[in-house]
């Protein structure tokens, strides 16, 4: 009731202000398609309709739901650590690695004009 202006005094209906505040919440849903029609809340600030409790679409989630993305995201975070061993332990029995520093071009290239060549046949 702190919401209300002081101004009213003691001629406020609280009731009605109630109604009114919870009538406003509705219309300040963010989704459009769970907002009221206007003739809706003016049949709720006649009191011919009942106001519909608000609730927030963007509620937070309560712990239930919290401990089953939890539970799902530590599940899916487990099995990408259990493929990563695996990989390495894969990698690593695949037998010695040694170092090179040779690529597809030969260290020493035979040039078509050397003696090297003469003797082959």
């Amino acid at each position: 009731m702190e919401l209300i202006d002081r101004r009213l005094g003691s001629d406020l209906n609280k009731k009605e202000a109630l109604v009114m505040i919870n009538v406003a919440l509705l219309c300040t849903n963010v989704t459009s398609n769970l907002r009221p029609s206007m003739s809706s809340v003016v049949s709720m600030l006649e009191g011919t309709t009942v106001v519909p409790e608000f609730v927030d679409s963007s509620e937070v989630m309560d712990e239930k739901k919290m401990e089953v993305m939890r539970q799902h995201y530590y599940q899916m975070e487990e099995t990408e650590i259990s493929k990563s061993e695996t990989q390495t332990q894969s990698l690593l029995s695949d037998g010695p690695w040694t170092a090179t520093s040779s690529s597809g071009v030969d260290l020493y290239p035979i040039h078509s004009g050397s003696s090297y060549l003469e003797g082959r046949s």
